[in-house]
């Protein structure tokens, strides 16, 4: 008797939710530094080290989403949807301090 070849699993469906949660997790820490950033509260040599940091985080928040959307869960997707989104707007409103586009 042959036992069946086992498949085995992704790594996007291995670790999707893990990536998922750390990405929602960091955005919406990076989002509060974010918006204090954006109301010019802190010293201009603090808002130049926050801006780069703002920018490395949502690029690294956005990679841990897309490995999330990558997964075959659903419930994984939707998170990462969500951290998607916070994300997007993390780099949205740094790109904004940066350039003053609004204002």
């Amino acid at each position: 008797m042959k036992s069946q070849p086992t498949e085995r699993p992704s790594l996007p469906t291995v670790i999707g939710m893990h990536c998922a949660l750390l990405s929602l997790a960091s955005g919406t820490v990076g989002l509060a530094v974010s918006f204090i950033l954006w109301w010019r509260t802190v010293p201009r040599e603090i808002a130049r080290i926050g801006e780069q940091a703002g920018l490395f985080s949502a690029a690294l928040g956005i990679v841990l989403a897309s490995i999330g959307l990558a997964s075959n869960r659903k419930s994984v997707r939707r998170l990462a949807l969500l951290a998607l989104c916070v994300n997007i707007a993390i780099l949205s409103i740094t790109l904004d301090t940066i350039f003053t586009f609004i204002r």
